[in-house]
């Protein structure tokens, strides 16, 4: 029996520190933003607030664990394989721009004109995933300084525990509609990132979603 060819590359784009902090990352933002709605749930059909209260401590304190994983995946820019850093996100290159033009006519032909095959991040989504870490960096600075306002926690206690109680208040104010701005932009973020996925997944058959369990990405020979 005739044997055929393999039509297929292999890459290894993603080196095991940037799949398990993506993993992680992605586990405790689902986390965390079921927990806040959880919280306006039970306070929109009145359970009180001593009831309500351990949800909102949990939510503070997976917070500052995600405070840690997300400053590994930022240094990680620096120090992990050419895929995971930000000069593969950030476009700094004509290259990466002209990438990105050919990715929205793809999207606006309905997929009828040819992709750039990418071996590391989309050049595309690269734009919403600075927007996205923007976001985070965000989350995580409103997050630790309501948390010190709040429950006293450290370290944004020691920031903000000596305000006064006017000053106190219109800060947590500001803060707190930040932070349900970046929970809402989380949530439609990840429902782009599965509407993209799945079309990529089902129209280059690369296999992007399981390049981010094995690392490995499969683009056609030519």
């Amino acid at each position: 029996m005739e044997q055929r060819e393999d039509v297929r590359t292999v890459v290894d784009a993603w080196d095991w520190e940037t799949r398990v902090l993506h993993w992680v990352n992605m586990l405790l933002i689902i986390t965390l933003i079921l927990l806040m709605a959880g919280k306006e749930g039970m306070e929109i059909i009145g359970v009180d607030k001593t009831l309500r209260a351990p949800v909102k401590k949990l939510h503070s304190y997976i917070g500052h664990v995600f405070a840690i994983t997300f400053f590994l995946r930022v240094a990680w820019g620096f120090a992990g394989n050419r895929y995971a850093r930000w000069s593969d996100i950030i476009p700094c290159s004509r290259e990466r721009w002209r990438a990105i033009g050919t990715n929205i006519r793809w999207y606006l032909s309905g997929f009828r004109t040819a992709p750039v095959n990418s071996a590391g991040h989309d050049p595309l989504a690269s734009i919403f995933y600075i927007a996205l870490f923007l976001v985070l960096a965000s989350q995580v600075i409103t997050g630790v300084l309501l948390s010190g306002l709040e429950l006293k926690t450290f370290p944004g206690v020691l920031l903000v525990g000596g305000l006064g109680e006017g000053s106190r208040e219109a800060l947590e104010g500001v803060l707190g509609e930040a932070h349900e701005f970046g929970l809402l932009f989380m949530a439609f973020f990840i429902c782009a990132h599965i509407a993209g996925l799945a079309a990529h997944e089902i129209k280059e058959k690369t296999g992007l979603f399981s390049s981010m369990v094995h690392g490995r990405k499969y683009f056609r020979k030519e």
